[in-house]
């Protein structure tokens, strides 16, 4: 038994804690979960459309970072990437999420590139 260890024992002995009572003494309270600590964050723009979701149809969304709110479903809009806009339908399931999750911002490889690359590599070598 380590001295730490044996110093808890003798601590808790002492001061007649037994049991349940042990642990609940050393445990430490659990943080409350994020939704009720934070916001959604909902921009300015979005905020005004959301008592009237049918003006927001079509219309470009450059805020990333907002909230998807159940107001917003089924309705089709286009969320800017930095580069394009990405037309992206709202379901139920993307209620909560940010809308910068739906609109990638990086190509995605593909095997064939990867592999023509590292042809091209090996032939430089050669």
């Amino acid at each position: 038994m380590r001295p730490t260890m044996m110093l808890r024992a003798l601590s808790k002995q002492f001061l007649g804690i037994v049991g349940d009572a042990a642990n609940a003494v050393t445990k430490k309270p659990t943080p409350p979960p994020l939704a009720s600590r934070k916001p959604a964050f909902i921009d300015a723009f979005l905020y005004k459309m959301k008592k009237n979701p049918k003006l927001l149809s079509n219309k470009t969304i450059w805020s990333r970072r907002s909230t998807i709110l159940p107001e917003f479903v089924d309705t089709s809009l286009k969320i800017y990437n930095g580069k394009t806009t990405i037309r992206c339908k709202i379901t139920e399931g993307k209620v909560g999420h940010k809308f910068g999750e739906f609109a990638l911002t990086r190509k995605r490889k593909t095997r064939e590139q990867s592999n023509a690359k590292n042809v091209k590599q090996l032939k430089k070598k050669k």
